[in-house]
């Protein structure tokens, strides 16, 4: 039976084919999530797949890839290119081809479809900046058969960071960017993340706009940066509960948006942790310009998340966003237990 494939896949095949050489050697997407209550599951797949890639790297690959779990290395991050801010770990231009194969596959059975789709994406955009595509890190922290143990895929644009205790698993923080946010060949790597938030600004009547835009002018960059850990930045904005049905959908689509990106069990558990703090203390706001391509900034801010979107430079077409979990980045609250 013939199945057509839509203009998003055709991108997503491209940009896959560019990384790993053909479809022929493609990592075979799951089809079907994992039941919310299989955290242990999770961490199980990630731990044997974690086990594979490192089992494939002759000793000085492996001793690139692999830190202590306590080395000040696991909480060294950043968004910006390895030229600027150096990485450490092994890169994916340094593997062979079955050492990439495997190293998507641990990427794979750490996020949800959608966030292995997105950082394909994003990691294919290299291209469009003349920069190598390859140039992403893979580092393990401590052993994947011990029981707290972590790993990071790290390079332009993209920061994923993994925290296991147990059968407990923490994906925060992490930064997803793109430039440019949408390509010649109409590949755009982070639609919704930025139209939402324009949506809803826009959608404000004058009152509201008010309490939302705290700053004419965009702020040019995220206030919390690659700290290891952040506290509530102010209250600026408007609050939740003086939004309209409609506007307040927004919001949670943006929530929802971005937890997408992590394995649903983690999705869940993050999601939960907003539920029962109540969306009566989130806020939204807003700083510089409403329209397309114009500079501009927003945050969304509750009692346990922070999450900044920057698209400031090259004509407001330049995201950098990250979401942050005050007690829970790098697994803070599972290794203090």
């Amino acid at each position: 039976m013939h199945i057509p494939i839509s203009r998003r896949h055709l991108l997503q095949i491209a940009a896959l084919t560019s990384l790993l050489g053909s479809t022929s050697q493609l990592p075979v997407m799951s089809q079907t999530a994992t039941p919310a209550s299989a955290v242990g599951a999770l961490a199980q797949g990630m731990a044997t797949a974690t086990a594979s890639f490192l089992a494939a790297l002759d000793e000085s690959q492996r001793t690139r890839a692999t830190y202590t779990f306590e080395d000040t290395e696991r909480t060294r991050w950043h968004w910006t290119t390895p030229d600027s801010f150096p990485r450490n770990g092994l890169a994916v231009r340094d593997m062979t081809e079955a050492q990439k194969r495997l190293a998507f596959a641990l990427l794979q059975a750490s996020v949800s479809p959608l966030g292995y789709e997105k950082a394909i994406n994003i990691m294919a955009l290299q291209k469009e900046l003349g920069s190598d595509e390859q140039r992403f890190y893979v580092t393990v922290f401590g052993t994947p058969d011990a029981d707290v143990w972590g790993w990071r895929w790290e390079g332009h644009h993209l920061s994923r960071h993994f925290t296991v205790v147990g059968d407990t698993v923490s994906m925060t923080p992490f930064f997803l960017g793109a430039w440019p946010h949408v390509t010649e060949a109409g590949l755009r790597a982070m639609p919704r993340e930025e139209q939402a938030a324009r949506e809803l600004v826009q959608s404000l009547d004058d009152a509201q706009r008010v309490a939302a835009v705290f700053q004419v002018n965009t702020l040019t960059q995220h206030v919390t940066q690659n700290a290891i850990q952040v506290t509530p930045l102010d209250p600026v904005g408007i609050a939740y509960i003086d939004l309209t049905p409609s506007q307040q959908i927004l919001v949670r689509e943006i929530i929802t948006t971005y937890l997408s990106v992590l394995a649903d069990e983690v999705a869940a558990a993050v999601q939960e942790r907003i539920d029962t703090a109540g969306y009566d203390t989130i806020r939204f706001g807003w700083a510089g310009e409403m329209q397309p391509r114009r500079p501009h900034y927003y945050r969304l801010q509750g009692s346990t998340f922070l999450l900044e979107f920057d698209c400031s430079r090259s004509g407001g077409t330049h995201i950098h966003s990250v979401w942050r979990e005050f007690e829970q980045d790098f697994g803070a609250v599972m290794l203090t237990v």
